[in-house]
């Protein structure tokens, strides 16, 4: 019955794997797509902002599943390429592609994080009233940063030209 339990836990830590997969894909994909150093960069910060909190939830995920040592190391391992495949898929399309390819992927990309926080992240955080006013508080400030840091990267690039 332990064995059961263990490769029960070890298929959600895989199943969870796999949605962070298809994050990170599609993350670093927008980040190969940047057309200008602001792009880059307020991508770059967001990345670096939330990947480490990612990686240890799957870390820890994979750990508490009971699989081998082994097996954790090559599913981190899948994990890790990810990123590398996403951006040089983003930076093959913007090199290679039509424009309107590079369009779709990236509307495909923003759409994607614009569901998954709307139908999601927001809401499952909502459902517990505790802490209801510090969630929208770090709800309305998550947004004026980006608004912030997007209009400082804009202004980065207006004096760069």
């Amino acid at each position: 019955n332990g064995e059961a339990t263990s490769l029960g836990s070890g298929r959600g830590a895989v199943i969870l794997l796999g949605a962070l997969a298809v994050h990170s894909i599609l993350e670093m994909t927008a980040l190969g797509l940047a057309d200008t150093f602001g792009d880059s960069a307020l991508l770059s910060l967001s990345i670096a902002l939330h990947q480490p909190a990612e990686s240890i939830a799957l870390l820890v995920a994979f750990i508490k599943s009971g699989l081998p040592e082994a097996d954790i190391i090559k599913y981190l391992s899948i994990f890790s390429a990810m990123g590398p495949i996403g951006v040089a898929l983003g930076m093959a399309v913007n090199e290679f592609a039509a424009p309107i390819v590079d369009a779709v992927m990236l509307a495909v990309v923003a759409g994607t994080f614009v569901y998954v926080g709307a139908t999601e992240v927001i809401p499952e955080e909502f459902e517990d009233p505790e802490n209801k006013w510090k969630k929208f508080l770090a709800l309305i400030s998550g947004i004026v940063s980006i608004f912030v840091i997007t209009q400082y990267t804009m202004t980065l690039e207006a004096a760069a030209h």
